[in-house]
Parts: C-alpha cells; structure tokens; sequence
C-alpha cells in the first residue's frame, strides 16, 4: 500500500481557503468573518457598529476604526484565517441566535456604508443544532 500525502489543507483547519466573501452567524452568539470578506470589509477597521433591517431580514455591519469609533461598536477580533465580531446581545435582542452555524453571502451597499447580511438567503450550514462546535470556515 503507498500513501499520497493530502497537501491543499489551506489555512482554514483542513478545508482549501475559499476565495469568496462570507460571513457566518454562529449559534454561539457571534459573527465569523472569513479571510476574503475581512480583507474586502475590514481590511483597515477593527470595529464594527450592527444594525437590524426587520422588514427584509437583513444584518447590516458598519466597519469603524475601531470600538471606540462608537459607543455602540464592537472590536473585530482578527486572525490568520479572518476575524469575529461578538456581538451576542445584538443578535439575542432581535432573536437572529441561529440553531446552527449558518453561513451568507455579504454585500457591500454603498449608499448606506453597510456590510450586508440578506438572513433570508443562507449559503449553508455547519455542524449541527446539538453539536458543541462552533467551526465554520469564516473565522
């Protein structure tokens, strides 16, 4: 038996890093933010300011400098692999907590200066509902 080594592990734990945009709502009360959406949103900001469009079920991010741009902004946290917004008391408020790590395709819109999360269109899921984990790629 000979053994092929698997080297396009990427940087994402084990999965090729994805070159598009996205970001992830996790069950656990926070955003993950992959590397091409952090490089495409927040490539010089580390805040974050949220806001909740109820009538279209849409998340809009605003990138700030920083958290203290804003009484209301949260830090983005980065890492090699792309950055988390903690904004737990946001999502509880508007009951946007999903039961499963969901994962979206982001926008940016110009005129309002908004990262875009349309909650009606979701790309996929990760993990489960009774999983533990909160792994989903857009860290």
């Amino acid at each position: 038996m000979s053994f092929e080594k698997f080297d396009d592990a990427g940087s994402e734990r084990g999965r090729p890093p994805g070159s598009d945009p996205m970001v992830s709502l996790r069950k656990s009360g926070s955003i993950g933010i992959n590397r091409p959406a952090l490089s495409a949103y927040f490539e010089n900001d580390d805040g974050a300011i949220m806001y909740y469009d109820a009538d279209d079920d849409q998340i809009g991010i605003e990138p700030v400098a920083d958290n203290e741009a804003d009484d209301a902004a949260y830090s983005v946290t980065k890492t090699d692999s792309g950055g988390t917004i903690a904004p737990k008391t946001f999502l509880e408020r508007y009951d946007l907590v999903p039961d499963v790590t969901t994962q979206f395709d982001p926008r940016h819109d110009d005129e309002e200066g908004l990262v875009v999360v349309d909650l009606d269109d979701p790309m996929g899921t990760h993990g489960s509902a009774e999983d533990g984990g909160d792994e989903d790629g857009a860290e």
